[in-house]
C-alpha cells in the first residue's frame, strides 16, 4: 500500500501547476472582477506593465549624457524577445507651429545641445501627460513602460524576458553611467520575488530539516531512530502535495503551506509513536508485536488529530473566495495524508530489523524530567494556574480582538530586491506604481467624440483627486486637452486605444497608488464608490465603476483574512464538539479549548504588542498552530482516558498521562522551533515575522499542554465532585469502572 500511495503521489508531482496570478488568490465568485475581466478584455491586462525608474545622477534627466542614454535605453528594451510596447517621456507630442503635432523632445540620433535640452525640458515640466506620469515633479527621474507580450508575462517565458531587460539595464546603468536605472512593476515584483522566495525556502527547509535531523539523533543518540521519527513525515508531505496535483489544486501562496502542515503535524505524531514502542521494548515487548500495540494505542489519537484538523480546514468550504475554499479543502486532505503516512510506515519501519528493539534510541531524560517538572507544579497549584490560563487566555483574546486586516505589497516582497526599492521610489516620485480605473460607459445616443464624454471625464478625474489617495489621473479628455482644436474634432479612435473603446461605448480614467496598504486603499476606494454613485444618480444612462487589481485586492484580501478568522472560530468550536464526543465527557471538549486557543492569543497579543496586522500568513499561522496544539492535547488527553478507564484517579491519571507524552510533546516542540527559527533569517519581512510569530506560538503550546492543561483537568474534576457529585462522564467525576483495580 505504501508503494502504491507513494507511486501515485509521484505522478501528481509531475501534475502539479504552480499559479502566480494574483487575480486568482482574490477572486471570488462575486462581480468584483467583472469590471476589470472587461477593461482587460478591451484595453488589455495592466498585469503586463514593467516600470523601469531612471534616475539621473546629476540630479537632471534633461542633462546631455543621460537623456542620450535614456533613449539609447528605450531603444534596446524595443528589441528584447517578448516585449510588446515601450512607452517613455519620447513618445509624448506637443502642438508645434500651425497647427503640427511634434514630439516635446526632438527626435534626434547624437546629443541635443544646451538650448534644445531646455526647451524640451521646460515643455515637458508643463505638459499634462508627462508632469508627474513620466517625468518626478525636480525632473530628475523620469519612467519607462514595458508591456510584456501576453505569454510573455507568465512562465516559462516570463524569467527569460526579465533576465533580458535586466541585462539591458545592467549594460547602461554601470558604474560610470549617468543614470541609475530600477526595475519594478507586477511581472517583475513577480518574477524577482519568486526567485528570492525559492532561494529562501530551500535554503531555510534544508537548514530546518538538517538541523531537526541532527537534534533529533542527538536527543535519541540514534541515528536509525531519526530515520524512524524524519521519514514518515516527509513521505507525508510528498503524498499531501501529489493529492493536489492529481486533484487539480494549483500551488498559490495558500496551498503551498499545505505540504508544510502535513510535515509538521506528522512530526508530532512520528514521536508520539516512537515512544511509545520505545516504552514497549523497554518492557520486553517483541518489536512487532509494539508496533502493532503502538498502532492501537497511539493511532487513534493519531487519527482523531488528523480528523478534528480535516474537518476545520474543511469548514473553509464556506468561505467567500475561491482561493480561500481550495486551501481548506487541500489542507483537510494534506491532514488525512499525513495520518496515513505516519500510521502506515512509522510502526512498519519500526518493526525491521534495521530499527527496531534497543535501535529505536533512547527517551530523553531530561525532556521528560521537564514535563514531569512542569505538570507536578501545575498539579500542586492546580487551582491558581487553572485561573490564571483561563484568565491569561481571556485577556490576551480580548486584546487580539481589536486587530485589523491590512496588508502591503512591500512587505511581500525581499528587502534585497531592487523591484522593492524601486516600488518605494516610485511611490514617493510618481505617486505610487500601482494603478487603478474608472471604467465610464455612456449612452447609445452619445458620440465618444462628443463634449459630454469629456466633461464626464473631468468629473471622475475631480472625485480621484478629491479622495486624498489617488493622484496622477489621466484619460481621453488629459490627451485631447493637449491637441489643437482641429486635431480635437478628428480625432481617431486607434491613437488612443489605452482610453478608449468606442464600439463598446467604454472610456477609462488611469490614476495611481501609493502602496499605502489594503486597508488604507479600501477606505479610499469607499469614498470613490459613494462620489461615483452620486455621479452615475445624477447622469441617467451613464455608468462610473472604481476597479482595477489595487482596489479589488483591497476588499478581497481583507475578506479574505475574514474567511480565515471566522473559519477557525468554527474551527475552535468543531474541535471542542469531537473531542467531547470522542472522549465521552462535555466537560474534557470544554476544558481542551483553553489550551488550544492559548497559542493563538499569544499570536494576537504578540500582533497588537509590535503593532502589526493581520495578513493572510499570518491567519494562516493561526490555522497551522492550532493544528499542532490540538495534537498533543489529543495525545495527552487520550492517555488520560484510557488510565481514567482502569479507575485511576483523575490527579494520578494525569501524571501517568504526563509521563507517557510529556517527552515527546517536548521533543516536539523542540524540533518544530528549531525549523521556525530558521525562517526568521529570512529577506521577506512577512515571512520573517511569520517564524518569530510561529516560534512563540509553539513555546506557547508546550506551555498550555503541561502547565495549564493539567491543571484544568484536576480543578474542573474537584469543582464536579463538590458542586455536581452525581456527575460523571468519561474521565470527570466518580471514577468511571469502580470495580475495575487500579
Amino acid at each position: 500500500m505504501v508503494a502504491l500511495l507513494t507511486i501515485l503521489a509521484g505522478y501528481g508531482l509531475t501534475c502539479l501547476r504552480i499559479d502566480d496570478d494574483l487575480f486568482a488568490l482574490v477572486r471570488d465568485s462575486g462581480s468584483d472582477f467583472r469590471a476589470i475581466d472587461e477593461a482587460s478584455a478591451l484595453f488589455g491586462s495592466p498585469d503586463r506593465d514593467c516600470i523601469i525608474r531612471a534616475a539621473a545622477r546629476s540630479g537632471d534627466i534633461f542633462d546631455a549624457d543621460a537623456l542620450l542614454q535614456l533613449r539609447d535605453a528605450v531603444l534596446r528594451l524595443r528589441q528584447v524577445s517578448g516585449v510588446e510596447e515601450v512607452r517613455s517621456i519620447f513618445d509624448v507630442r506637443r502642438e508645434g507651429a500651425a497647427g503640427a503635432v511634434l514630439p516635446i523632445i526632438p527626435n534626434k540620433r547624437g546629443p541635443l545641445g544646451a538650448e534644445a535640452r531646455a526647451s524640451a525640458k521646460s515643455r515637458a515640466v508643463r505638459h499634462p501627460l508627462v508632469a508627474g506620469h513620466l517625468l518626478s515633479a525636480d525632473a530628475a527621474s523620469s519612467l519607462v513602460l514595458v508591456r510584456l507580450e501576453a505569454d510573455a508575462d507568465r512562465p516559462p517565458r516570463l524569467p527569460e524576458v526579465i533576465v533580458a531587460i535586466e541585462r539591458v539595464l545592467e549594460s547602461i546603468g554601470g558604474p560610470d553611467s549617468a543614470l541609475d536605472l530600477e526595475l519594478t512593476g507586477l511581472p517583475a515584483i513577480r518574477e524577482q520575488a519568486g526567485r528570492s522566495l525559492r532561494r529562501d525556502m530551500l535554503i531555510f527547509n534544508v537548514l530546518g530539516l538538517s538541523l531537526a535531523v541532527a537534534l533529533s539523533a542527538i536527543v535519541a543518540r540514534s541515528l536509525r531512530s531519526t530515520v524512524v521519527t524524519c521519514v514518515p513525515p516527509f513521505v507525508g508531505a510528498v503524498w499531501a502535495f501529489g493529492v493536489l496535483g492529481l486533484g487539480g489544486v494549483p500551488v498559490n501562496i495558500l496551498t503551498s503551506v499545505v505540504p508544510s502542515l502535513a510535515l509538521a503535524v506528522g512530526t508530532c505524531d512520528s514521536i508520539h509513536f516512537i515512544e511509545d514502542m520505545r516504552r514497549s521494548v523497554r518492557r520486553g515487548i517483541p518489536p512487532a508485536a509494539a508496533s502493532s500495540h503502538a498502532i492501537i494505542r497511539v493511532g487513534r489519537a493519531c487519527g482523531l488529530t488528523s480528523l478534528v484538523t480535516a474537518i476545520g480546514f474543511a469548514s473553509l468550504a464556506a468561505a467567500q473566495i475561491d482561493a480561500v475554499r481550495g486551501f481548506g479543502i487541500a489542507a483537510a486532505v494534506g491532514a488525512l495524508a499525513s495520518f496515513l503516512a505516519v500510521s502506515l510506515i512509522t510502526p512498519l519501519i519500526a518493526a525491521t530489523g534495521f530499527c527496531s528493539g534497543p535501535r529505536l534510541g533512547r527517551s530523553s531524560r531530561t525532556a521528560g524530567r521537564l514535563a514531569n517538572l512542569l505538570a507536578g507544579v501545575s498539579l500542586r497549584h492546580a487551582r491558581p494556574i487553572a485561573l490564571v490560563g483561563v484568565g491569561l487566555t481571556l485577556l490576551l483574546s480580548l486584546a487580539g480582538s481589536g486587530i485589523d486586516a491590512d496588508s502591503r505589497v512591500i512587505d511581500s516582497l525581499p528587502r534585497d530586491a531592487s523591484a522593492a526599492r524601486a516600488l518605494v521610489r516610485v511611490d514617493r516620485d510618481f505617486g505610487g506604481a500601482m494603478g487603478v480605473v474608472v471604467v465610464v460607459g455612456w449612452p447609445d445616443d452619445v458620440d465618444w467624440r462628443d463634449d459630454a464624454v469629456r466633461a464626464s471625464l473631468d468629473e471622475v478625474h475631480d472625485v480621484l483627486e478629491r479622495s486624498g489617495g489617488i493622484s496622477r489621473t489621466i484619460s481621453l479628455a488629459t490627451v485631447a486637452a493637449t491637441l489643437p482644436d482641429r486635431s480635437q474634432k478628428r480625432l481617431v479612435a486607434e491613437d488612443f486605444h489605452d482610453f478608449v473603446a468606442p464600439k463598446s461605448r467604454v472610456a477609462l480614467v488611469r490614476a495611481r497608488v501609493s502602496d499605502v496598504g489594503f486597508r488604507g486603499l479600501e477606505g479610499v476606494s469607499e469614498r470613490v464608490d459613494a462620489e461615483l454613485g452620486a455621479l452615475a444618480r445624477r447622469k441617467p444612462g451613464w455608468r462610473f465603476e472604481l476597479t482595477g487589481m489595487s482596489v479589488v485586492s483591497a476588499r478581497n484580501i481583507r475578506q479574505l483574512v475574514r474567511d480565515l478568522g471566522s473559519s477557525l472560530f468554527l474551527e475552535v468550536v468543531v474541535i471542542g464538539v469531537i473531542l467531547a464526543c470522542a472522549f465521552r465527557s462535555p466537560l474534557a471538549g470544554l476544558v481542551s479549548l483553553v489550551p488550544n486557543v492559548f497559542p493563538l492569543t499569544v499570536i494576537g497579543g504578540l500582533l497588537m504588542a509590535t503593532g502589526r496586522s493581520l495578513d493572510p500568513a499570518t491567519v494562516i499561522l493561526f490555522n497551522v498552530c492550532l493544528g499542532l496544539a490540538v495534537d498533543d492535547t489529543v495525545h495527552l488527553m487520550s492517555s488520560l482516558a484510557r488510565h481514567r478507564q482502569a479507575g485511576v484517579p483523575t490527579a494520578t491519571a494525569v501524571r501517568r498521562a504526563v509521563a507517557e507524552t510529556g517527552n515527546a510533546v517536548v521533543v516536539s516542540g523542540l524540533l518544530l522551533a528549531v525549523n521556525f527559527a530558521t525562517v526568521t533569517a529570512s529577506s521577506v519581512p512577512s515571512l520573517a515575522a511569520f517564524g518569530r510569530l510561529a516560534c512563540a506560538a509553539v513555546v506557547a503550546a508546550t506551555v498550555a499542554e503541561l502547565v495549564f492543561l493539567p491543571a484544568l483537568l484536576v480543578a474542573t474534576d474537584a469543582a464536579v465532585r463538590v458542586f455536581l457529585p452525581r456527575f460523571r462522564d468519561g474521565i470527570f467525576a466518580a471514577d468511571p469502572v469502580e470495580s475495575r483495580p487500579a
